[in-house]
């Protein structure tokens, strides 16, 4: 009798690029892996290499996101994803804040007001994702310049703006909440080492505990708890590619052990610190 496949497991290579104001790039193959609800802080950029993902956003729209196609996440959206096919997709994705994109969009050494909105989450445009899997797999390589990994990041992504985006001038769409959930989160991103009590979020906000959490929840798209264990893992990600130990790391996000760590960061990564190359 033959062996049984053995399934392969779920990988994700994590690193910063300097050529680049050091963001965050991610190679990925996920066979079986389920993301929980989250959010970025950044554009979430990327191109899917194999198979295909399954995404639902936090209005409860599903689609799929198919091989050879461009995806692109708008900060602050929630978002969930899964594999749409059974043997699950590749990707390679990028992490750009705001201000690094639309220094990008510089022209003539005009400066760009305004922010960068994009209204499709799946883009075919077979030409614009050549451009952003070469820039990234040129990223990846330590051989390549870097001046040659700058120039391939920048043309792509100007390219995939003014091809795709919308663009406002004055308006940062991210902030566009109401004060109360903003002073609540802004509570959370400043205090989520020290596990605030709901009773003192709500107090900031100047809400009941019942009204906020429901206010929370409908505005940025998952509770207060889930938000705060994101920030956690958010910063442990960016610790750990600065070189930390996992050890460290753990006691800066608020965590009493490492164990605890690692298997929140396998929930929203789909493999655990230590086997995310870096």
């Amino acid at each position: 009798m033959e062996p049984l496949p053995t399934r392969r497991p779920n990988r994700a290579k994590f690193w910063r690029e300097p050529a680049f104001a050091g963001i965050e790039m991610l190679q990925a193959t996920y066979r079986t892996h389920r993301f929980p609800p989250h959010a970025h802080d950044e554009f979430a950029v990327g191109v899917i290499e194999r198979g295909a993902q399954a995404f639902l956003d936090g209005r409860g729209h599903r689609l799929v996101m198919p091989e050879r196609t461009i995806c692109v996440i708008n900060p602050g959206s929630v978002h969930e994803g899964r594999p749409a096919l059974e043997g699950g997709w590749d990707y390679r994705m990028m992490y750009i804040p705001m201000r690094d994109l639309i220094d990008a969009l510089k022209q003539d050494g005009e400066p760009f007001a305004g922010s960068v909105y994009f209204p499709e989450t799946v883009i075919d445009d077979p030409q614009t994702m050549k451009l952003l899997y070469e820039a990234h797999r040129c990223s990846e390589s330590p051989d390549v310049h870097p001046l040659e990994k700058a120039s391939r990041l920048t043309a792509a992504l100007f390219q995939l703006v003014h091809r795709h985006a919308l663009t406002a001038r004055g308006i940062d769409c991210k902030w566009l909440m109401p004060g109360a959930v903003k002073r609540a989160r802004d509570y959370i991103d400043a205090h989520f080492v020290e596990s605030p009590a709901l009773d003192a979020i709500a107090e900031v906000a100047g809400m009941s505990p019942y009204h906020l959490i429901r206010a929370f929840k409908s505005t940025v798209g998952v509770a207060p708890h889930a938000y705060l264990i994101q920030r956690r893992v958010e910063m442990a990600k960016h610790l750990l590619l600065k070189g930390q130990t996992l050890r460290h790391v753990a006691i800066e996000v608020g965590y009493c052990d490492q164990g605890h760590l690692s298997r929140e960061f396998k929930r929203f990564f789909g493999v655990p610190p230590s086997r995310s190359q870096r």
